[in-house]
């Protein structure tokens, strides 16, 4: 377990640790980052595939270079199709295992690059889009800023920069957070303990930060975590309410928002910047 205020280069130290031991390693048919943190059953299969492809509607589809910041091993099959029409893939980690399964999946079509997001090895403008899945909230959060500015200073002018987030104003969280102090009023609970891996979320506000730089759209990506996912019934009932999810989704992806456990931030990088 992490101490309350770890310093940003100790975050990191384990987050690399985590990701070589546990995450990417095999467990049963799933990574360990899959099998505590993706709902993996087949009810949700097409709900959590879809989300994963709603990417592609921001995305350009075309390009030279496309940076995967924290790009994992690639770890879903719906992840390969963001750089289908690329040239190369530049993927991005601080986790050798995660480039070693990268590089078994994509080969030549991708560069591999072990060092972290707050220092990129990267020319300014270099890049034809960026992307960073579940990543910036595990970076410690005074330097969760100069992490999204780095993307911003490797991307070209008019193209964007794809971050999927944490919302931590969500419905579901503010009546968990108020269940879970009445819990430890009323029974003694203590506070639960930290998490296997750093993790810090900004309300969606302070995205706004970046309009310096670069237009900031923020929509839903996808309504419910994991953990309340596995709450429905694995069959025919379960996959219903979830595709019932996916369309609302869909249709409004800003009304949605307030119930959105994850966010998708596209930020598109302003001319002259």
């Amino acid at each position: 377990m992490m101490q309350q205020n770890p310093l940003p280069r100790e975050v990191e130290e384990n987050l690399r640790s985590f990701y070589d031991s546990k995450g990417w390693s095999q467990d049963g048919a799933h990574t360990g980052d899959a099998a505590r943190w993706e709902d993996t059953r087949a009810c949700a299969h097409s709900y959590v595939s879809g989300c994963r492809l709603r990417l592609l509607k921001y995305l350009p589809r075309q390009g030279e270079l496309i940076l995967d910041a924290a790009s994992g091993p690639i770890q879903y099959p719906e992840y390969l199709a963001y750089s289908a029409g690329y040239v190369q893939r530049v993927c991005v980690d601080l986790s050798k295992e995660a480039l070693s399964q990268a590089e078994a999946k994509l080969g030549a079509k991708g560069q591999y690059l072990n060092c972290s997001i707050l220092d990129l090895p990267l020319a300014d403008r270099s890049m034809d889009a960026s992307l960073s899945l579940h990543t910036i909230y595990h970076i410690e959060a005074s330097a969760q800023e100069s992490a999204v500015r780095q993307l911003l200073r490797v991307t070209k002018a008019g193209r964007p920069v794809l971050v999927i987030y944490a919302n931590p104003d969500r419905l579901s969280a503010k009546v968990a957070n108020v269940a879970r102090s009445l819990k430890r009023l009323f029974t003694g609970m203590k506070k639960a303990e930290a998490g296997e891996i750093y993790y810090f979320a900004h309300p969606l506000s302070w995205w706004q930060r970046f309009s310096d730089e670069a237009e900031v759209s923020v929509v839903t990506w996808r309504t419910l975590t994991a953990k309340l996912s596995r709450m429905l019934p694995d069959n025919v009932v379960g996959s219903f309410v979830l595709k019932v999810i996916f369309q609302l989704e869909e249709a409004f992806p800003r009304a949605m928002l307030p119930f959105a456990a994850y966010p998708l931030v596209v930020l598109t990088k302003r001319n002259g910047k």
